[in-house]
């Protein structure tokens, strides 16, 4: 019988050496495949058998040793910290992205590209402030606004493209989410099936599922769990995601009719469309929410094409009132515009460009509130658009139509003329007649800026004494407010068709030099700030400058973040690697010391064997 145990033993030895030898061999097979975690060999002795009592207590043999585990060397704690960090190493890296993408549609890495056509505006204007009467220096103004206005509109497209671009970003990144998610379900349950006999690890898997959880941690932020039966469960931003009956696939939804609703918005499906993110809220390290991918692409993106009337403007002298709501409009533009790059960029830069055309145009054709008495009868051609008409003017079309819109086709444009008679006074915005400069022919000028939508600055009025009034439109065809915007400007096609249109004579057919002078002295006039965390007033070139600092101020302090995040993460794994990572020289120094093991053991077996022969030849069994 110890003869039989001591082969027994032997066998035991050889069996786990050839699982060390398989183990290692193993993890040098997958020394560089992503994911892959070293596995390791417990080993535990064998039952003792009893061969034997005496007074003391029984005689044990030992039975050798057994393979208990192939152990998966991981730190829990470690792979929770990977990626939690690097979950906000994606979310900062995004924006930094971001603010490049956009300094580098601003063609200012070298500030020169925008700046040269606002140098060259402001030049030509100097010039004609010199001789407004001069032809060649009229003609350098149209040529130079109008490659201001190209260069304009050319950047107005640019960010709305990336924005585009972004929002696909959107669409594929929650395919990615769900995706992922899906994998680690299916791994969820290859992994239960193999372990659910207790005979076999499903290590292999184990790795690809714990890959697929370190790159769903980087696109948002989850929390998770696993049972006793090796089923993990995820949190993704608070909500189950996978659970053992499935997976609560995230799907997106337009915005709302109010903003662009070209853009989408993550949201759970199985919640009745419910936002994944809540994101009009501080969003900072202390707070823990600023984690994942999809987040801060939501937040470079934002959630609309924005312009100059997103900035919130305190009036001169404003009241309580009017304080308070600009501190509610600061706080929804710090969350909102001012939290997404690209938002806070068109905001900014629209509100330059429209303070320069709106300077430039109401210098050249000034306006006035001015009072239509109640009584006149007015006329409107055929042709102009409803929506496109002040307010005021609106509500006295309509008050002499018993209430009633006027007769018009389905897109607000009047079928024929309207005639009508105001029942009470009519103040509204009007251009400034007598204020305003000539042609060279003598006839009224026009403004050098145009809206490209068609829409005109003014709306003719004309009295039945024959007397005009040129009633300023503050709308476009669209109904959307300001409009002297970016991507809807040109130069207004009476000056391209006449460059002599501009009104730079004065009603005797003299240079108007005041009027040209005014515009200068406008342009270097502190009059606009960037924002309301920015309040200072400064000049259109210092404005320029301001924001350009402001890009590069977000860009240095996401940079910053972004390398600190990523060193952070860096470390991180150079831990998880120290303890999972597959070394070489290690796993051929066990590969060295299994196969002693399993030499001496088979040595042992054969001594044993040869034992057991002798013993047998020599009882001379028949």
């Amino acid at each position: 019988m110890p003869l039989m145990a001591s082969l027994y033993t032997g066998v035991s030895g050889l069996k786990t050496s050839q699982v060390g030898i398989h183990t290692s061999s193993h993890n040098l097979a997958n020394i560089h495949t992503e994911g892959y975690v070293r596995q390791q060999i417990s080993y535990a002795d064998r039952e003792y058998s009893t061969i034997g009592h005496s007074a003391i207590g029984n005689w044990r043999l030992g039975l050798g040793v057994v393979a208990d585990e192939t152990r998966h060397i991981r730190d829990l704690l470690l792979d929770k910290a990977y990626r939690q960090q690097a979950g906000r190493e994606n979310f900062y890296s995004s924006q930094y992205e971001a603010v490049s993408e956009v300094e580098h549609t601003m063609g200012e890495l070298n500030k020169e590209a925008f700046q040269n056509s606002l140098k060259q505006l402001w030049d030509a204007l100097s010039e004609v402030a010199k001789a407004p009467d001069g032809s060649v220096e009229r003609e350098g103004l149209v040529m130079y606004a109008d490659e201001f206005i190209t260069r304009v509109n050319a950047i107005s497209d640019q960010l709305q493209s990336y924005q585009y671009n972004l929002n696909q970003e959107v669409k594929d990144t929650v395919n990615k989410i769900n995706s992922l998610a899906d994998t680690i379900y299916d791994l969820n349950l290859t992994i239960q099936g193999i372990e659910a006999a207790g005979v076999e690890d499903a290590n292999d898997y184990r790795d690809r599922r714990d890959l697929a959880l370190d790159q769903l941690s980087q696109l948002i932020e989850i929390s998770y769990t696993e049972n006793e039966h090796g089923f993990v469960s995820v949190r993704a931003e608070g909500q189950e995601f996978i659970i053992e009956s499935g997976v609560f696939h995230m799907g997106t939804e337009q915005l709302g009719a109010e903003q662009d609703s070209n853009y989408l918005s993550p949201v759970w499906e199985h919640l009745d469309g419910l936002p994944v993110f809540i994101l009009d809220t501080d969003i900072n390290s202390a707070k823990g929410n600023d984690i994942g991918k999809l987040k801060g692409i939501l937040l470079s993106r934002g959630g609309y094409k924005a312009d100059y009337t997103d900035i919130p403007v305190l009036p001169e002298n404003y009241t309580n009132a009017e304080y308070e709501q600009y501190l509610k409009d600061a706080e929804e533009y710090n969350y909102n515009t001012g939290a997404s790059v690209v938002m806070k960029t068109q905001a900014m830069m629209d509100r330059l460009i429209n303070s320069i055309v709106t300077m430039i145009n109401d210098k050249l054709c000034p306006n006035k509130e001015q009072t239509i008495a109640g009584g006149t009868q007015l006329t409107i051609k055929a042709g102009t658009n409803f929506y496109v008409l002040a307010d005021e003017v609106k509500a006295a079309l309509k008050a002499a139509n018993g209430g009633n819109d006027p007769i018009m086709d389905d897109y607000g444009y009047l079928v024929g003329d309207e005639t009508f008679t105001l029942k009470a006074d009519m103040t509204t915005s009007m251009l400034d007649v007598e204020n305003s400069g000539n042609g060279y022919d003598g006839e009224l000028g026009a403004e050098l800026f145009s809206r490209s939508d068609t829409t005109g600055r003014y709306t003719e009025l004309t009295a039945a004494d024959g007397t005009v009034y040129y009633v300023y439109n503050p709308y476009n065809v669209f109904g959307e407010e300001g409009l002297y915007s970016m991507g809807n400007l040109e130069i207004n096609q009476q000056v391209l068709e006449k460059m002599s249109s501009l009104p730079l004579w004065n009603s005797e057919g003299e240079a108007n030099y005041p009027v040209a002078e005014s515009i200068i002295k406008a342009w270097s006039e502190a009059s606009i700030n960037l924002d309301p965390n920015n309040l200072a007033k400064k000049d259109f070139d210092d404005y320029y400058q301001a924001m350009l600092n402001v890009l590069g101020n977000d860009g240095s302090v996401l940079k910053s973040v972004t390398a600190n995040q990523q060193q952070v993460v860096e470390d991180i794994e150079t831990g998880r690697q120290s303890i999972m990572g597959v070394s070489s020289e290690e796993e051929l120094t066990n590969l060295i010391k299994f196969q002693n093991a399993y030499n001496a053991n088979s040595r042992y077996i054969n001594v044993v064997a040869d034992m057991i022969d002798t013993l047998i030849n020599r009882v001379g069994v028949h």
